[in-house]
């Protein structure tokens, strides 16, 4: 379950946790999300999805890049810092530390960092496993 105060949005992958499968939000209605799920899109509380962990093989699998010993991971146009506390950090964007846990919350960097930085419309390319 996720906490109330995370910011979903329509495009994150979230894992849904009654069948266990990643998948993708298509809407947002106050507690209640529309998720791509085959054979059919299915409604669903905020409270029956999960993040899904950042981790180095995640961000291997969406072309991010690093030396074996470096901590800072490049790809998307943008870096991102693996620090001791088991976060990743990415450049301020204005007040807000960049600082994510969850798969839907780097892509929310990525779209705010573009539109507050690079006036580009450009989202995260995620394969679909």
């Amino acid at each position: 379950m996720l906490e109330e105060s995370l910011d979903i949005r329509p495009g994150n992958q979230v894992l849904f946790n009654s069948s266990n499968t990643r998948v993708t939000v298509l809407k947002v209605e106050d507690h209640m999300l529309l998720l791509e799920t085959f054979p059919e899109n299915t409604y669903c509380s905020d409270t029956e999805i999960s993040g899904i962990p950042l981790t180095t093989s995640l961000l291997r699998e969406l072309s991010f890049s690093n030396d074996e010993e470096s901590t800072t991971w490049f790809g998307q146009g943008i870096n991102i810092h693996v620090k001791p506390d088991g976060f990743y950090y990415g450049l301020r964007i204005f007040r807000k530390r960049a600082k994510m846990q969850y798969l839907h919350e780097l892509q929310n960097y990525l779209a705010d960092f573009y539109f507050h930085f690079k006036d580009e419309n450009r989202k995260l390319n995620i394969l679909q496993t």
